[in-house]
């Protein structure tokens, strides 16, 4: 009789330690945020004109900022800023600028959303065709010219 109640606890024992075991494994990682454009990105090259560098600011509230520059031999030799709104739709991205070097100003543009992460972002302009490639930075700012960018 003895070996039946030692295998009997025997038994308990192990369907307690399974029992215990169970659910306690870590909980799965949440998932991550899907990317967003939100934030600060840094490009090079634009239509017509492939030494153009920028930094476009897409913030949460829909507003969104961009400044373009040029440099030459170390000088900055073109500036622009624009400003305005933004929205996504169905992997569209819809920029309205309404402000342009700081005066009122209008233009419509519409980008293809091709690729998207934390670090990268590429979208093609409609018309003209043309594919812009910017990496996310940390804050808004610009390299010196004399860099050469």
């Amino acid at each position: 009789m003895a070996r039946v109640a030692n295998a009997w606890s025997a038994i308990g024992a192990v369907m307690v330690v399974v029992a215990a075991t169970q659910g306690s494994a870590a909980p799965a990682p949440a998932p991550s945020p899907a990317p967003t454009v939100v934030g600060y990105w840094y490009g090079l090259g634009e239509p017509g004109d492939p030494e153009v560098f920028y930094i476009d600011t897409f913030n949460a509230d829909g507003t969104f900022r961009g400044e373009y520059r040029k440099c030459q031999k170390g000088q900055l030799i073109y500036q622009q800023t624009q400003s305005g709104t933004w929205m996504v739709d169905d992997g569209v991205l819809t920029i309205h600028s309404t402000m342009i070097n700081g005066k009122p100003g209008k233009f419509d543009h519409s980008y293809t959303i091709e690729m998207l992460s934390a670090t990268e972002f590429r979208a093609r302009l409609h018309d003209p065709d043309f594919l812009f490639v910017e990496r996310r930075i940390p804050k808004f700012e610009f390299p010196p010219c004399y860099l050469g960018v």
